[in-house]
């Protein structure tokens, strides 16, 4: 059997890939032969008060752990191509495809569920001319968290993680003038701000019995002064319409993982 759209055999074909901008590894044959990623380091912010014993961590003050950019390293050989000339074009031109993208989608085969974000740091290829192989490190720098690849609102099943996902049955909710309170789960890493959609101006929004916050109609993100957000785990929110009749409000994000 083929695989029509790279031309190799299945034996052949590579099983784990990576796809970032217009590089494709299977599109060069790459077969992988090692992915090493470490857990994104802790941006630490303590300090020292007299006359008290240790440090005050505030690390988490805006209500998750802040990190730096991740780090992932692939490995990959490619076979029968060790030739000195094809050695230097190959490299060249992986190289230029690779290092010229920037804050870039990286969808790898080991999480399908989920893609990272950002850039390549350094491309190594080794010829090992002894085994007629070409080998290829490819690191990236990237966000720390991956995104889920579809959003909560889609509520799919397949890509659901019953240790720690949570189904919503939906995210549309109908209001009227009558208060109603709405639970959301927030199975992210990190607070988050949800979309939020409304085809009316008289909807308000409600956080933990805080202030009212009035929506406008259409899809926002981002409501200032207010700084709505999502807290990591159950949310309570209330929501009600100034005015006679019934409209729908539709919450929509997509969860973020270490």
């Amino acid at each position: 059997m083929i695989d029509m759209i790279h031309g190799l055999s299945l034996e052949q074909s590579p099983r784990h890939y990576i796809e970032f901008g217009h590089f494709d590894s299977r599109r060069f044959g790459l077969h992988l032969h090692e992915r090493t990623g470490d857990t994104p380091s802790e941006k630490e912010v303590t300090t020292s008060i007299p006359y008290m014993q240790g440090v005050v961590d505030i690390s988490n003050i805006l209500g998750n752990r802040i990190y730096d950019n991740r780090e992932i390293t692939y490995t990959f050989y490619r076979f029968g191509a060790s030739r000195r000339g094809t050695a230097r074009d190959f490299q060249t031109t992986i190289t230029n495809l690779l290092m010229r993208e920037f804050d870039q989608q990286l969808d790898d085969s080991f999480e399908p569920d989920f893609f990272y974000r950002g850039k390549c740091q350094e491309v190594v290829v080794t010829d090992d001319y002894d085994r007629n192989r070409l080998r290829i490190e490819i690191t990236m720098d990237l966000y720390p968290f991956k995104i889920a690849r579809h959003t909560e609102g889609d509520d799919l099943f397949d890509p659901f993680n019953f240790d720690i996902d949570a189904f919503h049955d939906g995210l549309r909710f109908t209001i009227t003038n009558q208060e109603r309170i709405i639970h959301l789960y927030n199975a992210s890493q990190l607070v988050l701000r949800p979309e939020i959609t409304t085809s009316v101006d008289d909807v308000e929004l409600s956080k933990d019995g805080n202030e009212w916050m009035p929506l406008s109609s259409g899809t926002a993100a981002l409501y200032r002064p207010y700084e709505f957000r999502l807290e990591l785990g159950l949310n309570e929110l209330r929501l009600r319409r100034s005015s006679a009749g019934t409209t729908t409000v539709l919450f929509n994000w997509r969860k973020e993982r270490i």
